[in-house]
């Protein structure tokens, strides 16, 4: 009797995997104020080590990738969460600053490389070829689970156990958890399997060219959606890392940021699943161009109008338009250069990504020591975007990308 196809099962586990890798490294923001409070480091010197974090990511996100074309992602994806596990385990051990700089800095980051959004997008990738917009969408789910369930979890220990028992318990969540099911339960690809991309009982062939990463640096079409890709980056982890600090200048409760991010979350999980059924009836870079836009509007609004219900509204629309960015520009790259050097071109256009990300936390820590509030920040973050949109309108139709890549055959 013919095994099921893996597909759903993989996209599962990619589900699960991005739950564990973004909830953990999303939840330093988490950590600023109780650090402060235990050790009376400041807030920019914290906002460094998340940027050093943010760095380290992107830096192997090409390493990690060419891994990945290389050996697979299952080796790889499996050895990298373990990685993360065990540097937030170390983390709760902490007395020194450098101790946070090494193992939220530079292990956790270097672990996420590897089992993040990129390598599960190749991995998902692989196993589907007509479906692929829609699967990735909801592999990426996962992304926005992770912070409606992991940051209010982190706060709520944080809070009531300590920040010491918190770095413990999220290191343990994908030690025990995602690790096991990353071993167990997938494959590379459906070839290992017997079977074949999206469940078809032949190998469709592809109308897709697989581009070289020398091929995909000098596409424009490359470029456009990688630099579009950095007004994400830099606005995505503004957001995440002080948001929480924002709403306690506020005068909001040290718990109201995870708050504030699982809400954002639960209105990206929406989006998210909207985008997948949609993308393919009004393409995605339209569809890419609109949450550009919608989270230009929300970053406006949080410049315009602090307070405290002023946040709840803008962590619904900010929301809407997160983390669907990120499967969207996977898939544009994905359509346009095919899946041989995925992890490649991948890997290089999130190291695009996380250098504006790192530069995005950073400064926001910065602004904030010196001007007092986030207000220049957050206009930055809006001008970012803007010029992401713009762009991004530049961008080819995707009819366009495929009478090229048949030509090319």
């Amino acid at each position: 009797m013919q095994q099921p196809f893996l597909g759903n099962r993989v996209v599962l586990v990619a589900f699960i995997t991005l739950m564990g890798a973004f909830g953990l490294n999303l939840s330093a923001g988490q950590f600023f104020e109780p650090l402060h409070l235990a050790f009376d480091w400041e807030l920019t010197t914290l906002s460094l080590a998340v940027s050093l974090n943010m760095i380290t990511w992107g830096v192997f996100q090409p390493v990690m990738g060419r891994l990945i074309d290389q050996f697979g992602p299952k080796l790889v994806i499996s050895c990298s969460a373990v990685l993360m596990g065990i540097a937030f385990l170390l983390s709760a051990t902490i007395t020194q600053l450098w101790q946070f700089f090494v193992y939220y800095g530079v292990l956790t980051a270097i672990g996420f490389a590897g089992c993040g959004s990129m390598a599960n997008s190749v991995l998902v990738s692989r196993w589907y070829t007509k479906k692929r917009a829609k699967m990735l969408s909801r592999s990426s789910m996962g992304m926005n689970i992770g912070q409606l369930v992991l940051l209010p979890l982190a706060g709520f220990l944080i809070a009531n156990t300590g920040f010491r028992a918190a770095f413990a318990v999220l290191g343990l969540i994908i030690l025990i958890v995602v690790v096991p099911l990353v071993i167990f339960l997938i494959k590379n690809n459906p070839q290992d399997a017997g079977q074949f991309p999206d469940g078809e009982n032949t190998m469709a062939i592809s109308a897709t060219k697989s581009a070289l990463l020398s091929e995909a640096l000098i596409s424009s079409h490359f470029w456009i959606a990688s630099l579009g890709f950095v007004s994400c980056g830099f606005t995505l982890y503004l957001v995440t890392m002080h948001l929480p600090k924002f709403a306690i200048d506020l005068g909001g409760s040290t718990s109201l940021g995870g708050q504030l991010l699982g809400i954002a979350a639960l209105a990206s999980v929406i989006s998210m699943w909207l985008t997948g059924q949609l993308s393919n009836r009004f393409g995605k870079k339209n569809i890419l161009i609109a949450l550009y836009v919608i989270r230009l509007v929300a970053f406006i609004w949080l410049a315009v109008a602090p307070g405290i219900w002023q946040l709840y509204v803008f962590a619904v629309i900010y929301g809407l338009a997160s983390m669907p960015i990120i499967p969207l520009v996977t898939g544009i790259i994905g359509d346009r250069f095919g899946k041989n050097a995925m992890g490649s071109i991948l890997g290089f256009s999130w190291l695009l990504h996380q250098v504006f990300a790192a530069l995005g936390v950073f400064l926001g820590g910065y602004l904030r020591s010196v001007s007092g509030d986030y207000n220049i920040a957050f206009w930055m973050g809006a001008l970012m975007l803007a010029l992401g949109t713009v762009i991004t309108l530049f961008m080819e139709k995707e009819a366009d990308l495929q009478t090229k890549a048949v030509t090319a055959q």
